[in-house]
């Protein structure tokens, strides 16, 4: 993958450089949005889970799990480090897992939490000046409130989530539904995010360049396949742009 301070790797650079960029995707958990307040309710709820159930279990081995599942690309890592925890217990999982669902189908308790992540409004603003930007977020509809109260929703042209949309990443319908709407070719885009099986994968597949935001716990993910690996790896939102430019932007 490309390295930490927006430079692109030299392989993939030779099939993809000299590309018009005429969008870019931007995620928002991870990358624009901090959302640790969130997670860590969600890890403290299902401790309480755990105990309540009668598993002594200790946050120690809880957050061990979690990252074990987190760096192996499991796409619902609290419920994998939750089977790891409470295995073969097949009547258990279930019922815990349903539990933790109800809790996290809230959204509204904890986005009011979220906050801009620095440097996030002056890479949109630099995104906005040159490209179309489209919101490319697994996210309720009541983000869009965080966004405004920033000031930093008016710049895009796709405003639509998840749930707006019926259809959530990494499904490939995700990203044709927005560069369909944009009236682009998806080899004209740039997918940002912090997920490498979420959104460096679907992306790559469909044809997009993938940028990777090491912020935020999906940090620790490690590419399983080549696949996976975004054209460009930055440290924070704030080297967005450069790398945008760098991929012939």
């Amino acid at each position: 993958m490309g390295n930490a301070e927006g430079f692109p790797a030299a392989d993939r650079v030779q099939t993809r450089m000299k590309r018009t960029v005429r969008a870019v995707l931007l995620d928002l958990g991870g990358p624009v949005l901090n959302e640790d307040a969130e997670y860590e309710a969600w890890d403290s709820h299902l401790l309480e889970l755990l105990s309540a159930d009668g598993m002594q279990v200790g946050s120690e081995d809880y957050f061990d799990a979690l990252a074990r599942a987190t760096s192996d690309c499991h796409p619902q890592p609290r419920l994998s480090a939750l089977w790891s925890l409470v295995r073969p217990d097949v009547g258990r999982f279930r019922r815990l897992r349903d539990a933790f669902r109800k809790y996290t189908s809230r959204p509204e308790r904890h986005l009011p939490a979220s906050k801009v992540r620095l440097g996030a409004h002056e890479a949109i603003a630099l995104l906005a000046k040159n490209h179309m930007l489209a919101l490319a977020a697994n996210q309720p509809s009541c983000v869009r409130r965080i966004l405004e109260r920033e000031g930093i929703l008016a710049p895009f042209a796709w405003k639509n989530v998840s749930e707006d949309m019926g259809v959530a990443k990494p499904d490939l319908l995700f990203f044709q539904m927005i560069v369909d709407e944009l009236e682009i070719d998806p080899q004209s885009a740039v997918m940002v995010g912090d997920r490498v099986d979420a959104d460096v994968l679907p992306a790559n597949v469909l044809g997009l360049s993938t940028i990777r935001v090491l912020q935020g716990p999906y940090a620790r993910q490690v590419p399983p396949t080549t696949l996976h690996e975004p054209d460009i790896t930055v440290e924070s939102i704030a080297h967005v742009p450069q790398a945008v430019e760098a991929l012939g932007g």
